[in-house]
């Protein structure tokens, strides 16, 4: 083999070939008025269903996400937002106790008001979507329907478990803001379907 030889052979981890071989074997599907872009971008657009569903499910699964697979997506929102509520929150108090503090150790007690109040919140609020995405869960399964009347229970639920420790006040209390936050919820996002019911 002399040297321009070898420099036209080209290589590759699936062994050497020829920069000059010509490519074939390779069928590539063009529409009139297009051009192929590439070999690899091989398929018919008409296999592309641009007017149906982008989701991808099961035979036989609604299209619709479930409570279940809702349910992580709520409590890691909860634990994110109630981590950014209490920090903001810390960062608040922080500043207005800190007042006559400087420097260093300023700064320090502001960091541990803003630790303290955002971990104090991102647990309270995961809690809470804990014990809501359960029991909006265990309702939906036991009725087999997901409709609201399972949000508007489970957040009455919740709010009487969560509040429970409080005594039986402050246990009817949280249930009653349980209802009451879940029922502005499906009025503000169900709006249309409730029109149906009227």
């Amino acid at each position: 083999m002399d040297l321009n030889e070898s420099n036209k052979r080209g290589f590759s981890l699936f062994g050497n070939y020829n920069i000059n071989d010509p490519v074939e074997d390779i069928p590539v599907h063009t529409t009139r008025g297009s051009s192929a872009l590439s070999p690899y971008l091989n398929f018919d657009p008409k296999f592309l269903n641009t007017s149906g569903s982008q989701f991808i499910v099961p035979e036989g699964q609604k299209e619709k996400r479930g409570r279940l697979e809702l349910m992580f997506f709520t409590i890691g929102g909860s634990v994110i937002a109630g981590s950014m509520i209490g920090s903001l929150s810390g960062l608040y108090r922080g500043m207005r106790e800190t007042r006559d503090l400087t420097g260093s150790v300023r700064t320090s007690t502001i960091i541990n008001y803003i630790a303290r109040q955002g971990a104090t919140t991102a647990s309270a609020m995961g809690s809470i979507a804990l014990i809501y995405s359960l029991t909006g869960t265990g309702i939906s399964l036991i009725r087999g329907v997901d409709d609201e009347i399972n949000t508007i229970a489970s957040g009455g639920i919740t709010g009487l478990l969560y509040r429970s420790t409080a005594g039986l006040k402050g246990a009817l209390r949280g249930s009653l803001y349980g209802v009451g936050i879940t029922s502005l919820y499906v009025l503000l996002s169900s709006k249309e379907r409730l029109q149906t019911y009227m």
